[in-house]
């Protein structure tokens, strides 16, 4: 085994070596940075001028916004699909073994940092509407359709985090996608903490949008509750949920049957931490409401009815 200052000397010698190289580069007139390399490419592309160039160099800034690995071809129109290649001859991209093409993550970086210009919101947006347009033929109710998911979700996380400062008129759509990618995430893939950071954006989008005192933000607190729940986390869960009765409220008032919906929910968190006397609470508030919004011959009277029934057998009282 060589000594430690072998390995030192070697160490040296190696660098000494690599710094000279860097320099003949240098001298030679080539970009010794990444983003040098990269913005030297697409200034080439830039001062062409024709239309391939062009249209190259606006599929590259859409790309940007996309998850670097497997960017498929029906993201894009055909007219903007042709000039990949392109991209391709300058080595902007490659192909991609799960079809499409990829983009080195730090080209994305450059590309949206030092070169979008005044373009980003242009870009970004038709990158949202593209996903959302994808995204909204995918249905919790129809496993034939959660190849959808599977295919664009890496792309929706990716683009959702470059557009949290997005214009309100894209905020609509971005709370809608990451709506779409909350639910394949919890309910499908059971990724649950990529499923609230989803459903946390959406929630910022519908506020943005619509004001914080939407009913949509109500109702995506809610789902964002129950996820917690289902992990187990009650007391976050409830933080959650109340967060969500307090927007629910405000839009619709305290008697209103989704604010029962409300309370019937956090009953039953309350009934997983075996905190029975709350949970009854809850429950008769949900029945006092659904009895005089829907009057006393109403299934979900009836589901408050058996919630409350359930405490009392949790707790022995079975008489």
């Amino acid at each position: 085994i060589a000594a430690p200052e072998l390995y030192l000397a070697a160490q040296a010698k190696s660098s000494k070596t690599l710094w000279a190289q860097w320099e003949i580069i240098r001298k030679r007139g080539y970009p010794f940075f990444f983003f040098e390399v990269v913005s030297h490419t697409f200034m080439t592309l830039a001062e062409a001028g024709d239309k391939n160039s062009v249209g190259a160099i606006n599929l590259l800034k859409k790309m940007a916004f996309l998850h670097s690995d497997g960017i498929q071809k029906d993201l894009f129109q055909d007219t903007e699909w042709m000039h990949v290649i392109a991209l391709k001859r300058h080595s902007l991209v490659v192909d991609s073994p799960l079809g499409g093409v990829s983009v080195h993550a730090l080209t994305q970086q450059v590309v949206r940092e030092l070169l979008m210009g005044g373009s980003k919101a242009t870009a970004l947006g038709g990158v949202l509407e593209t996903l959302d347009a994808k995204m909204s033929k995918f249905r919790l109710d129809r496993p034939e359709t959660y190849v959808v998911g599977r295919r664009y979700v890496r792309h929706v996380k990716a683009a959702a985090s470059h557009a949290l400062d997005c214009p309100v008129r894209q905020a609509t759509v971005l709370a809608s996608l990451c709506q779409l990618a909350g639910f394949f995430l919890s309910k499908v893939s059971c990724s649950f903490a990529e499923a609230l950071e989803m459903h946390h954006i959406s929630v910022s989008a519908r506020s943005r949008a619509y004001g914080p005192d939407d009913v949509d933000v109500a109702n995506t607190y809610t789902t964002m509750a129950a996820i917690y729940a289902k992990q187990g986390e009650y007391a976050e869960a409830l933080l959650v949920y109340e967060k969500s009765k307090a927007v629910m409220i405000k839009a619709r008032g305290h008697e209103d049957v989704l604010v029962a919906v409300l309370y019937n929910e956090m009953a039953t968190v309350k009934e997983k931490q075996g905190k029975y006397t709350d949970a009854m609470e809850l429950h008769e508030k949900s029945l006092a409401i659904r009895n005089k919004m829907l009057g006393h011959d109403h299934v979900e009277v009836a589901t408050s009815y058996t919630g409350i029934a359930k405490i009392y057998q949790a707790q022995g009282k079975l008489v």
